[in-house]
């Protein structure tokens, strides 16, 4: 029972039953039109050979006026022929038969076909024949009866018909193992590429998310394979930034958290005293770890979806004004001047706290890498139902194998995590997230030594014609 259960299992029951079905019913119609076709050439060749007959049964319909008493007639010549006999009258009436059609039923339809049903061993048979063979014709030239001249039926079948039904047989037979062997084939060639995806998904249950399948089994089966293979890469990929994430998370969480027991401990062991600059410090330290709980707070809402969006219509100078007033006193430090230009009259819909966040998060990042004084300009445009706005600057640039990977969540192109050339790695990450939350996309383009461009649209309505 456990083959019917499997696929392959259902694959060959199905093709075999299916090949057996067709040509099983090929066979029987095969057969019957082969029997018939002998039949009525066999009926053909044995009424030509009586050609005394019509004459016997016209002279005595001529003797009689009538078929009264003909069926000892009948009788007889059936006996001298070996022939089996029907005899019908002008109105297609049956008249008599021979002894061995007595207890068969006659048919004869209007178009001169004549239906025999007789049961012989055991079993009920339906025989057409097409005539009749002779025409009774009267004096006038008017028709006076039909008459059928059929071979003696025998229980068994002639030699002729016995070979046919064995040809058929053997045919019929090797073709049917043929189909089988094919279903077989067949279901190996679809099931053993679905076995090896199964056998691959249970070690990615079992925890190696290294497994990979050969693509085979036709053009859907592959496709399916390598889609295996894409979902596979994905989580090997997530994984990886889980891992990564929970050792950055802890990296970024140890220094803040040693600096601060440090200082403290050195105060309750009487070292140091707590004065302002250590205070400062202290507190420094602190606004670290709460900027840094926010940022995951924040990230983890927005891969939720749970992050609240209040948009509202909002001009996107002053959303750049704003950001870029909170981080005049930061770029100032780096000898950087933020410029801002723009249409004054392009307005977007967004959550005004959360657009300056996305502008405050690309300007501290382009603060960062700017190792000369320089400028970081804020633009934007109208395109269509949507606002581009840029933030440029004359950094260091990001090299083109780690653009792709700069919205990851802590990843940074500086691996030495040094807080003078960014933060944890998570800005940039949060602002993918606000920037999708908007309904708008964010990309950036950079050339090493050069600088870069990061570039995110939010929507912006049509201005009203004026009346």
């Amino acid at each position: 029972m456990r083959i019917v259960t499997t696929l392959r299992g259902r694959l060959i029951a199905m093709v075999a039953a299916l090949v057996a079905v067709t040509i099983g019913a090929t066979a029987i119609i095969s057969t019957r039109v082969a029997h018939y076709e002998i039949r009525k050439f066999d009926v053909e060749v044995h009424a030509s050979r009586r050609p005394l007959m019509q004459n016997a049964v016209a002279d005595y319909y001529r003797a009689h006026g009538s078929w009264a008493g003909v069926e000892p007639a009948v009788d007889a010549m059936a006996r001298a022929a070996g022939s089996d006999i029907a005899l019908f009258d002008e109105h297609n009436r049956l008249t008599a038969t021979s002894k061995a059609l007595r207890n068969a039923t006659l048919d004869l339809a209007p178009d001169g076909t004549l239906t025999i049903t007789r049961t012989i061993g055991g079993g009920r048979t339906r025989e057409l024949i097409r005539g009749p063979q002779m025409v009774v014709r009267g004096a006038n030239g008017g028709t006076d009866g039909s008459l059928f001249i059929l071979p003696a039926h025998k229980d068994a079948l002639p030699p002729p018909t016995r070979s046919l039904d064995r040809s058929f047989f053997w045919t019929f037979l090797g073709a049917t193992l043929f189909g089988i062997l094919m279903a077989i084939a067949i279901a190996r060639w679809i099931s053993v590429p679905v076995e090896r995806l199964t056998a691959a998904a249970r070690l990615m249950e079992s925890g190696d998310l290294t497994v990979r399948v050969e693509p085979a089994g036709g053009a859907e089966l592959a496709e399916l394979a390598r889609g295996f293979n894409a979902m596979a890469a994905a989580l090997d990929r997530n994984e990886e930034q889980r891992k990564r994430m929970v050792s950055d998370v802890a990296h970024e969480l140890r220094a803040p958290l040693t600096n601060i027991r440090c200082e403290l401990e050195s105060m309750q062991d009487g070292l140091t005293t707590p004065t302002p600059e250590r205070i400062a410090s202290l507190h420094e330290e602190t606004m670290h770890l709460a900027h840094l709980v926010d940022d995951l707070q924040d990230l983890a809402l927005a891969e939720a979806g749970r992050l609240e969006i209040d948009a509202q219509p909002v001009a996107v100078a002053a959303l750049a004004k704003r950001a870029a007033a909170g981080m005049e006193m930061r770029a100032r430090e780096r000898g950087v001047a933020l410029v801002v230009e723009g249409d004054d009259d392009v307005v977007v819909l967004a959550d005004a706290r959360r657009a300056v966040q996305i502008l405050t998060n690309l300007l501290a990042n382009a603060v960062a890498h700017m190792e000369k004084p320089g400028d970081i300009q804020i633009t934007w445009e109208r395109t269509g139902n949507e606002a581009i706005v840029r933030v440029v600057d004359s950094g260091t640039g990001i090299p083109a194998g780690e653009l792709p990977r700069i919205f990851e969540r802590f990843y940074r192109v500086d691996a030495s995590r040094s807080r003078s050339t960014g933060g944890a790695g998570l800005g940039l990450s949060i602002v993918r997230q606000l920037v999708a939350a908007h309904g708008g996309r964010v990309w950036a383009e950079s050339e090493v030594g050069i600088g870069s461009t990061f570039s995110f649209t939010l929507p912006s309505p049509r201005p009203r014609a004026s009346a």
